[in-house]
C-alpha cells in the first residue's frame, strides 16, 4: 500500500467546508457498520444452528485483531501511502468478505466460510479506523490556559484550517464547547449506522424467515446487503473522499510507532504515576460490562427453556437494535453535557455507580422470562443509557491520556487496546461459564462487579486530586 509519495503532504482544503458533507458523514457511516456486522454475525451463528458457548467464543476470537491496534499502526506508519488508499481498500476488502461469507451461507460449509472470511473483514475494519482517524479526522490537541480565563478562542498547537476550537474553564477543567468539524454529527452518523444495521437489517431478516421459512436464505440476502453497502461506500469514496499529495487534515504525530521508538514510549508511561493511572482505569472501569458484552444477546434471543427470553429477530432488532442504540446516544450525550458543565471529576464515581445498572436490569428480566416486549425494551433503554452515560467519562479519560502529548497517536492505540482487552479475554471465558452457570448468575456476578469501577474511580481521583484539569 504504498504510492510514488512517500508521505502525505498537507495543504489548505481548496474545495470549501461544505464539500466535506459528501464524505464525511459516509467515512463515519461505514465506521459505524462494522460493528452492526458482528452484531448480526451473533445472532446469524445462532439462528443458523450453532450454540450458545460456541457463538460466543467466535464473537470473542473475532475481535482479537482490535487488540493488535498499536501494530496496526506501525503498519499504517511504515507503508505510509496516500490518503485515500487505506480507506478504499479496506471497504474494498470488506464488500468482498461480506459477500463471501453470504455466499457460502447458502452450502453446508457456512461454518468454515464464516470463520475463512470474517476475520478479513475485522482486519479491513480496524484498518479503515485507523487510517480514518489518521487522516481525515483531526483531534484537537488542545492548548494551556491560565485559571481565571472564562471564555477564549484558543489557536491549538497544530492548527488545521477547518479547525478552531472554543473553550471554557469550569472547576479548573477547560472544555471544548465547538469545533468546526461538529463531533456530534460524526457520532450521529455513526448511530444511524448501528439503527441501519442491528435494526433495519435484523428486523429485515426475521420477516424473510418467517416469509420464506428459509434461514439461511434470509441470512444470506442480508450479508449480500451490507456487502453492497460496503461496496457503495468504496465506490461513493473513490468519487468524492479527497487525497493523493493533498490531504484534508494533517497527519496525525507517530513518534513511538516508528522501530525502536514504541519501547522507549512505553517505558515513558511506565515511569509516570498519572499514566499507570490512566492504563489502570482503561483495564477495570468497564469490567462489569465485559460480562454482558455477549452474555447479554445470547440471553435475549435464548429460549426460554435455556434461560432466555426467546426474542425473535424483529424484537431483538427492535430492543438490541434500536431502543439499545438510542439510549446509549441519549446517555452518551447526557454524560458529555455533565463534564462541560460540572468537570470529570463529580461525575466519574456517580458514572460508576450506574455501571451496576445494565446488570441489574438483565438481573430482573432473567427473574421475569415472560415479561413484555415493553418491560425488556424499558430494561435495556435503562441499561444502555447507564452504560453510555459511563462511556462519555471512559472517552474524557482517553483524551486526558492523550493530549498533549509527542506519542498521542501511540497513547489513543494503546488506550482503545486496553479498553478492548478485557471484552475479548471475558468474552473468550463466557463459552466456559455459560456451560457451567446460567444467566442469572452471570448477571449477578456482573452487578456485584459494579465495586470494581467504583474503586478504580476512587483511586484515579485520588492520584489525579493536583493536577491542573486543563482539556
Amino acid at each position: 500500500m504504498t504510492d510514488k509519495q512517500p508521505k502525505t503532504t498537507y495543504h489548505p482544503h481548496r474545495r470549501g467546508t461544505k464539500t466535506r458533507w459528501l464524505w464525511l458523514p459516509s467515512l463515519m457511516f461505514g465506521d459505524g457498520v462494522a460493528v452492526s456486522v458482528l452484531v448480526l454475525t451473533m445472532v446469524m451463528l445462532r439462528r443458523m444452528g450453532l450454540d450458545t458457548a460456541d457463538t460466543a467464543l467466535a464473537i470473542a476470537l473475532l475481535s482479537i485483531p482490535v487488540l493488535l491496534r498499536p501494530l496496526f499502526e506501525m503498519v499504517v506508519t511504515h507503508f505510509w501511502g496516500t490518503t485515500k488508499v487505506w480507506i478504499l481498500s479496506t471497504q474494498f476488502i470488506s464488500a468482498l468478505s461480506l459477500a463471501a461469507v453470504a455466499f457460502t451461507l447458502h452450502t453446508s460449509s457456512w461454518l468454515l466460510g464464516t470463520v475463512c472470511f470474517m476475520p478479513f473483514f475485522v482486519c479491513s475494519s480496524v484498518f479503515y479506523n485507523i487510517a480514518l482517524h489518521r487522516f481525515y479526522i483531526d483531534t484537537s490537541q488542545g492548548a494551556h490556559l491560565s485559571q481565571g480565563v472564562h471564555l477564549s478562542q484558543v489557536h491549538q498547537q497544530n492548527p488545521t484550517p477547518q479547525q478552531d476550537t472554543m473553550v471554557r474553564w469550569c472547576d479548573g477543567e477547560m472544555v471544548t464547547l465547538h469545533s468546526s468539524t461538529p463531533q456530534h454529527h460524526n457520532t450521529t452518523t455513526s448511530i444511524m449506522a448501528l439503527l441501519f444495521g442491528c435494526g433495519v437489517m435484523m428486523m429485515i431478516a426475521g420477516n424473510m424467515e418467517v416469509v420464506t421459512r428459509n434461514i439461511r436464505y434470509s441470512w444470506s440476502f442480508v450479508f449480500y446487503v451490507m456487502a453492497g453497502v460496503e461496496l457503495f461506500l468504496w465506490l461513493w469514496h473513490t468519487i468524492f473522499l479527497p487525497g493523493g499529495t493533498h490531504g484534508y487534515a494533517k497527519p496525525k504525530p507517530t513518534m513511538g510507532l516508528h522501530r525502536g521508538e514504541f519501547r522507549i514510549s512505553l517505558r515513558r508511561m511506565l515511569k509516570r504515576k498519572d499514566d499507570i493511572t490512566a492504563l489502570t482505569f482503561f483495564i477495570l472501569f468497564l469490567l462489569p460490562e465485559t460480562l454482558l458484552a455477549l452474555t447479554a444477546p445470547l440471553f435475549l434471543i435464548a429460549k426460554p427453556h435455556n434461560g432466555g427470553l426467546g426474542l425473535s429477530p424483529q424484537e431483538f432488532a427492535f430492543t438490541q437494535g434500536t431502543i439499545a442504540v438510542i439510549a446509549i446516544a441519549l446517555g452518551y450525550t447526557l454524560g458529555g453535557k455533565a463534564i462541560k458543565k460540572h468537570g470529570l471529576r463529580r461525575w466519574l464515581l456517580p458514572s460508576a455507580l450506574l455501571l451496576a445498572v445494565p446488570g441489574a436490569a438483565l438481573l430482573f428480566l432473567s427473574y421475569n422470562t415472560a415479561a413484555p416486549l415493553s418491560i425488556v425494551a424499558a430494561a435495556q433503554a435503562a441499561g444502555h443509557a447507564a452504560f453510555g452515560f459511563a462511556l462519555s467519562m471512559v472517552k474524557q479519560v482517553v483524551v486526558r491520556f492523550t493530549r498533549n502529548m509527542p506519542d498521542n497517536t501511540l497513547r489513543h492505540a494503546i488506550a482503545r487496546t486496553l479498553i478492548a482487552t478485557p471484552f475479548v479475554i471475558v468474552g473468550s471465558l463466557a463459552s466456559l461459564m455459560l456451560t457451567i452457570a446460567d444467566y442469572q448468575r452471570i448477571f449477578q456476578l456482573a452487578t456485584e462487579l459494579a465495586v470494581v469501577p467504583l474503586i478504580v474511580s476512587v483511586f484515579h481521583l485520588y492520584i489525579t486530586r493536583r493536577q491542573p484539569q486543563a482539556e
